[in-house]
């Protein structure tokens, strides 16, 4: 944390939260009523909402669904951005300080069959590129599930709370049995 810039962080995270929380509410707030709308028939459509065109409110979702795919584009993008930012600016640092150490060791110590160049510039590449792996890479795609996941609870509770406390009870089958 000590290499990195809080800001960086927060902008990732923001990007994150968007990315994650755009697919439940996409589901919720432009799926479903785009797919009601396709499966009413035009007759019972005019009854049910008279003054407003099917063509309107088609178009309408249609309109919807672009923008919130150009803006979790745009969103992923940053999102990769940043958080290959935070990691470049970790293995930097980690390699900064590994050579540092290397360098500062006594003579005798590279007459060591353990510490030849070889060994020890392999050793660099991949100890750094292994953190660098734990440490960025891979914390993208755990907040924006974790957003998904908040958000879509949110939203579940929202609509029916005996079946999203239901579904978190059942959760661990759910996980338990796509593991086996």
């Amino acid at each position: 944390m000590k290499w990195n810039n809080p800001w960086v962080i927060f902008i990732a995270l923001v990007a994150s939260a968007f990315v994650g929380s755009s697919q439940p509410l996409f589901g919720v707030y432009i799926f479903s009523p785009i797919m009601t709308q396709l499966t009413i028939e035009d007759e019972i459509y005019a009854m049910m909402f008279p003054g407003v065109e099917m063509k309107d409110e088609i178009l309408f979702y249609t309109l919807m669904t672009g923008i919130v795919a150009v803006a979790t584009f745009l969103s992923m993008f940053v999102q990769k951005f940043m958080f290959g930012r935070l990691s470049e600016r970790v293995t930097w640092h980690i390699r900064n300080e590994l050579y540092d150490e290397i360098l500062s060791k006594n003579i005798g110590w590279f007459d060591l069959r353990d510490n030849s160049v070889g060994i020890l510039s392999s050793s660099m590449a991949q100890d750094t590129s292994l953190i660098n792996g734990v440490s960025a890479e891979g914390l993208g795609p755990i907040c924006e599930t974790i957003f998904a996941l908040l958000v879509g609870m949110v939203i579940g509770f929202y609509y029916s709370w005996e079946m999203s406390v239901l579904m978190i009870v059942l959760c661990p089958f759910l996980i338990i049995g796509g593991a086996i």
